[in-house]
């Protein structure tokens, strides 16, 4: 099968890099550019830009080297625990321990639990984060990978990393307070960093976490955080990206991850009341960001760039959710079939970056392309053979 063959070489091409990979956001482990910043964040900010959307990969003159993305191994403790439902093939379970090993190892220190940033400082619109600082995304996804590793093995240890993980997130964040709710920080040392991916992630971890243990304090702050952002949805089913006035954009990825949150959050924590805000978010989704013809616009209002995360997730989202739409498997299969189409490259065995309106970005980025195409084909595959359905 198509889908299966390019799971398998997309699979040896991040082995054959030992897992690890150049990032988007990494060009401040350049030795080089990190001086040239003299810890100023704008200038920090228009390297990393420069170097994201150079189509040419400038890492290796600028003594950037491969690493180790902590999210990246989270996102691939999920994609092997999915491979695994579908092989039943031991080996599978033991790549998702081996990350799952590693990540233990290597957690953010000084924190009341299990956390994880980035493996290269960041500088973005709101802050200048260092390489490490943990934030509630990363966490997130990594310790969701854990919940999913202990569901198959049953080791205690995975559950136990995931609680510890809560800690972190009820202990360590800020929380912006707004009536009855209130939204967390992205990371510690945020006071007013109010993004709703990043709250809702959050909120359905908490959420997940209870389920298994029944801790009075994570279902109070799951519910607390998850309607703050429910209280912040648009009318129209949508959500900005954050509450502050330079985030008032809707991307498609970080859309899906407010759905799927939310969905989690649901089911684990009983609050049917937000149902068909569940239901208008969907709506919105799947008429706002995509075209007849399969491709994922980046932004509701824009389609370039045509990029392979927002592809990527795309498939997670409307695979795990499809049955909610009767349109929803169309748009899934026209979505494969141009995720293809644009980034796949058979002789590497890897998915491009992005494609803009008059060239493509063929640079290989294992966080943001690989692993999350890898986790998105596999959802593809589990979800075909549950429903009984092909997409070859």
């Amino acid at each position: 099968m198509l889908i299966e063959n390019i799971i398998s070489k997309l699979e040896y091409h991040m082995r054959a890099n030992d897992f690890k990979g150049y990032d988007p956001y990494d060009a401040l482990n350049s030795p080089i550019l990190r001086t040239l910043t003299f810890n100023n964040r704008f200038l920090g900010i228009i390297y990393l830009q420069f170097v994201k959307k150079c189509p040419f990969n400038l890492r290796p003159v600028l003594l950037v080297k491969k690493g180790i993305n902590p999210k990246g191994f989270g996102l691939l403790i999920s994609a092997y625990v999915g491979k695994y439902k579908l092989s039943g093939n031991n080996t599978d379970i033991e790549e998702a321990k081996s990350f799952a090993e590693w990540l233990i190892q290597n957690y953010s220190k000084g924190y009341s639990g299990y956390c994880w940033g980035y493996n290269f400082d960041w500088p973005n619109r709101n802050s200048f984060y260092k390489k490490g600082l943990p934030t509630i995304v990363n966490t997130s996804f990594i310790a969701n990978g854990f919940l999913d590793l202990y569901d198959i093995s049953k080791e205690k240890k995975y559950l136990e990393a995931a609680e510890s993980s809560c800690q972190f997130i009820i202990n360590d964040l800020n929380k912006y307070e707004e009536n009855d709710s209130f939204c967390f920080s992205y990371t510690p040392v945020d006071n007013n960093a109010r993004i709703h991916n990043a709250n809702m992630l959050g909120s359905a971890l908490l959420a997940r976490v209870n389920h298994y243990v029944s801790h009075k304090d994570y279902l109070e702050f799951a519910i607390k955080s998850m309607k703050f952002s429910i209280n912040h949805q648009n009318e129209d089913g949508s959500w900005y990206y954050g509450v502050g006035w330079k985030q008032k954009w809707i991307d498609s990825f970080h859309t899906g991850y407010n759905l799927l949150a939310l969905n989690d959050f649901i089911k684990y924590a009983g609050c049917n009341e937000y149902y068909q805000n569940f239901r208008r978010g969907y709506g919105f989704y799947v008429s706002n960001f995509f075209t007849e013809d399969g491709l994922v616009k980046y932004y509701n209002n824009k389609l370039y760039p045509l990029d392979c995360h927002a592809f990527a997730h795309a498939i997670i989202t409307l695979s795990s959710l499809g049955g909610l739409s009767a349109g929803s498997k169309q748009i899934l299969e026209g979505v494969v079939k141009k995720a293809i189409k644009i980034f796949w490259n058979e002789d590497s065995g890897c998915f491009y970056y992005q494609k803009r309106k008059f060239w493509t970005n063929k640079i290989s980025y294992l966080r943001w392309s690989q692993t999350w195409m890898f986790v998105g084909l596999s959802c593809l595959m589990y979800f075909g053979k549950k429903h009984g359905y092909s997409f070859d």
